[in-house]
């Protein structure tokens, strides 16, 4: 008796399904830009825009920062995995892979993990943009990391949730806009305002944590007393371990496997 391959095993499987949904996405040449080239423009464009190598300013750089992984997370991960599932469920593919060894859970890791391959690749290069550019190593690292792995989680799971409301791969340009708007402009305004200011409530918005978690990242202060004193870092990380859980309730609820009529 031989032993199985690497193709035959569930994780061979699940390989070979998302190599597939690699090529798929390069053959159509919108999804590429959008997941792919835009995300990387757009974070080396406020890079470049807010020239914050000049003085090395902490502050400035974690708002460069936030953008960046906020860009990477809706563009290149969560608009991207609403409209592959919905394309897939579409084209009936989903419901047929349903009919192979592969369980659901594999089925859908196959079918996304492209997008959060590429979401690491985004930010790699943003690293090395930053670097290049100047930017100051961040005092206190781990909640960059926090930001970087939650904010994956929000975008994935919301992707799921949106395809819910996404009656076609076109349509997805549209339905993930909301969150998109508001990701983006929460990020965009926490990392500089004050951290005992009441406008910090903003960071129950999806996206905000990702801007406060920047912001302390670069100018430290992690654990010190910030709004009603509590830890500074505490209401960023709450928030982005309930986006996930509300997402993922809305989506186990009503996600479908087979095309919308």
């Amino acid at each position: 008796m031989t032993a199985p391959t690497a193709t035959t095993s569930p994780a061979g499987r699940v390989l070979a399904l998302a190599a597939a949904e690699v090529r798929l996405l390069l053959r159509n040449r919108t999804a590429a830009i959008s997941s792919l080239f835009l995300p990387v423009a757009f974070g080396a464009f406020f890079a470049f825009t807010f020239d914050p190598g000049s003085s090395a300013d902490p502050g400035l750089w974690s708002l460069v920062v936030a953008l960046q992984l906020v860009l990477t997370f809706t563009m290149g991960v969560y608009t991207t995995i609403t409209q592959t599932v919905v394309a897939r469920r579409q084209s009936r593919v989903l419901k047929r892979m349903r009919t192979t060894s592969l369980s659901d859970t594999g089925v859908l890791l196959a079918t996304t993990g492209p997008a959060v391959a590429t979401a690491v690749v985004h930010l790699a290069l943003y690293a090395v943009i930053n670097t290049v550019l100047g930017a100051p190593f961040p005092a206190d690292p781990v909640p960059l990391v926090l930001a970087a792995l939650g904010g994956l989680a929000v975008c994935v799971t919301a992707g799921f949730a949106t395809t819910v409301v996404t009656p076609s791969p076109e349509r997805a340009q549209i339905t993930t806009l909301p969150l998109f708007f508001a990701m983006f402009g929460a990020a965009f305004v926490v990392p500089i305002l004050p951290l005992d200011s009441w406008w910090q409530a903003l960071v129950l918005v999806p996206g905000a944590p990702i801007g406060l978690l920047a912001q302390l990242a670069f100018t430290g202060g992690t654990w010190a007393p910030g709004l009603l004193g509590l830890p500074a870092a505490l209401p960023g990380l709450l928030s982005l371990v309930v986006w996930p859980v509300v997402f993922t309730v809305l989506a186990r609820r009503s996600f479908r496997w087979d095309p919308r009529s």
